[in-house]
């Protein structure tokens, strides 16, 4: 985790603001600062331009483990020719290497299953995270407030309180890391942003809990392996019951 010893509550430096991008910031500082972008949305536009080129080049160059080009495989065991071995010898080897390398391909495979689901989980402040650039976007452009022509099953259904789905898509937060997002508008034409991602490791909390980043309000709750977040300025109405109506399901 990197760290500064920037003031608190001051302009973030250019340093923090790359850390806070890719996601090495201290937990303290990453607090601090999503609070300073809730206050300035220029700000907060900025850094989600950063974070979509990190997931961006991520995604593009991801890492792997070949060989070096030149690389000779490794020698071969010493050992002596099968033709001078006895067939009453050479069959229970070999069925200890079977066996052996049976055992070997199912741990591997369920160390690769479950590294590919630790690594496809969002924590909750890159959610977060998310959710600030996002309501930091939708007020710096203009979006069709037509609901979509197409609506994802997973969108869920808000219509009862006052809600209409105008927007829904697909972020990128890191090279197996999504959410979905869904953009609503109540009443007063005033967005409420839903982020949904995958957390199969994170520990239950189906009761949503509230906390404001300068003017808006994240509401977070964990249930069934996924990580929720409503988020919307602390004076939208329906952005309370929209929690309320989506942790009761």
């Amino acid at each position: 985790m990197t760290s500064t010893d920037h003031p608190s509550g001051g302009s973030p430096s250019e340093a923090e603001i790359q850390a806070y991008a890719d996601g090495t910031l201290t937990p303290e500082r990453a607090a601090a600062l999503r609070d300073y972008l809730g206050k300035h949305p220029a700000e907060a536009r900025r850094v989600a331009f950063y974070d979509r080129l990190n997931a961006q080049i991520q995604a593009s160059f991801p890492s792997t483990d070949k060989p070096e080009p030149g690389s000779e495989p490794a020698p071969q065991r010493a050992g002596g020719s099968p033709r001078g071995r006895g067939r009453r010898g050479q069959l229970p080897a070999s069925r200890t290497r079977r066996t052996l390398a049976l055992f070997a391909t199912v741990a591997l495979t369920l160390a690769a299953g479950s590294g590919w689901l630790a690594a496809s989980q969002v924590s909750a402040p890159a959610l977060d995270n998310a959710a600030v650039m996002a309501l930091a976007e939708l007020s710096a452009r203009p979006f069709s407030a037509a609901s979509p022509t197409r609506v994802d099953p997973a969108a869920p259904e808000l219509g009862a309180i006052g809600l209409r789905l105008v927007e829904q898509r697909v972020l990128q937060l890191g090279p197996l890391q999504r959410a979905n997002e869904f953009v609503y508008l109540n009443g007063d034409q005033q967005p409420v942003v839903v982020l949904s991602a995958a957390a199969p490791f994170a520990r239950e909390q189906p009761q949503w809990s509230a906390r404001r980043v300068g003017e808006l309000r994240l509401l977070t709750w964990t249930a069934q392996r996924q990580r929720f977040v409503v988020a919307g300025n602390a004076r939208t109405h329906g952005l309370m019951r929209a929690a309320d109506v989506m942790t009761a399901r």
